[in-house]
């Protein structure tokens, strides 16, 4: 079986293509890992949209090659239409038996609409759904996107959680139920205790250490993190401290609120970090917490997991349903600051089995994640 994949980028860690392996996010690794995972059993190609890239193997990754595209110095609505004519022409080349496309844009509505026209079965994959009547900041494109993208007639989609299948058929119902599937995020991370000097470094002796992870947004709500810890009971805050690993994408305003709270001692923002040193911090955790307005089902919680560690979200979080398990996820009933206080107090006094955890965390494999791709298309095919 020949499956082509479409996305805007990827993240590259292998230093192959250099251009994908600065900042990891979360859909970029995934997709990657789905593309590769796949092609251990059937051919994998990938058309990435964002840059012109030499065709190369990359793995088990066929790439297509768009280096003939002149891209360079022209309008973006040029760029658009000289990549859609490329991935026109992949199609035409490659022949795929089904085309997978992951991740919002205009060039991947256009792409859908190139695969209807040519009547090649095609499935849309969304890793992160915001819905019409969220306000996140910075988002207002994605929405228009999301709006634009479900407007399309009969659309197949695979949706990354249970939960984010539900919003989008509450906020789009024309779609039907059944042209939307769920296949639930898996990792390969790998889960190693690391020896570091973390402890000494944040004075993390006789606390307990809550993780935040993830790019620093108003999506990813770490200042409501921020004000749930200061709800906490005094000697609470005492004994527990919240480490924030990510990117800053706030420009200080979560250290600036951390400061105006005087928790500096209490709540750290550590920076970016590197698989190796991400892996540091998990071995001296003792859970995540999760306050995003919006997730998929976030990476970050599948590699606490698989470390044997407890996460802290919300019950009405679109992957809350997907990890409803009590021994596993401690859950806020309500979006208030003092709702994930009170989870956070109810994390701190329960007691874990982290044998348990990591048992539940097999799951959420690439190995199965890549066969439910595979079973899906093969499904399609013989619809």
């Amino acid at each position: 079986m020949k499956i082509l994949f479409m996305a805007w980028s990827i993240y590259d860690d292998t230093g192959t293509l250099p251009q994908f392996c600065k900042h990891c996010t979360g859909g970029d690794l995934i997709i990657k890992k789905i593309c590769e995972y796949v092609g251990k059993k059937n051919e994998s190609y990938l058309f990435i949209g964002k840059c012109k890239i030499p065709r190369m193997d990359l793995g088990n990754i066929h790439i297509v090659g768009t280096e003939k595209q002149n891209i360079e110095f022209i309008s973006n609505e040029q760029r658009l239409h000289a990549m859609a004519s490329a991935f026109e022409d992949a199609l035409d080349e490659i022949k795929p038996d089904i085309v997978n496309i992951h991740g919002l844009g205009v060039l991947a509505k256009k792409c859908i609409e190139i695969c209807i026209l040519k009547n090649i079965p095609y499935v849309y994959t969304e890793h992160l759904y915001i819905g019409i009547e969220q306000k996140i900041q910075g988002y207002d494109t994605s929405i228009e996107w999301e709006k634009d993208l479900y407007s399309i007639p009969d659309l197949k989609m695979i949706t990354v959680s249970t939960g984010m299948k539900r919003k989008i058929l509450k906020d789009f119902p024309q779609i039907s139920e059944e042209n939307i599937s769920v296949i639930l995020n898996g990792t390969d991370f790998s889960a190693q205790k690391l020896d570091s000097d973390l402890k000494q470094r944040y004075s993390l002796y006789d606390k307990k250490v809550l993780l935040c992870v993830g790019t620093v947004l108003d999506r990813k709500n770490q200042i409501q993190a921020v004000d749930a810890f200061c709800m906490l009971p005094r000697q609470l805050r005492e004994k527990i401290k919240i480490l924030f690993c990510g990117v800053d994408g706030m420009e200080g305003r979560l250290q600036n609120k951390i400061f105006e709270m005087g928790m500096q001692d209490e709540l750290i923002y550590v920076g970016s970090l590197s698989n190796k040193e991400m892996k540091e911090y998990y071995s001296i955790a003792d859970g995540l917490v999760v306050p995003s307005k919006a997730e998929g089902l976030s990476i970050a919680m599948l590699e606490t997991i698989a470390y044997g560690l407890p996460v802290v979200m919300f019950s009405d979080s679109e992957c809350a349903e997907d990890l409803n398990d009590e021994k596993v996820v401690c859950f806020a009933d309500d979006r208030s600051s003092q709702g994930l206080a009170e989870a956070m107090e109810e994390w701190y006094h329960r007691v874990w089995d982290h044998n348990y955890i990591m048992q539940y965390s097999k799951y959420f494999s690439m190995e199965r994640m890549a066969e439910d791709y595979i079973k899906y298309y093969k499904s399609r095919l013989l619809n």
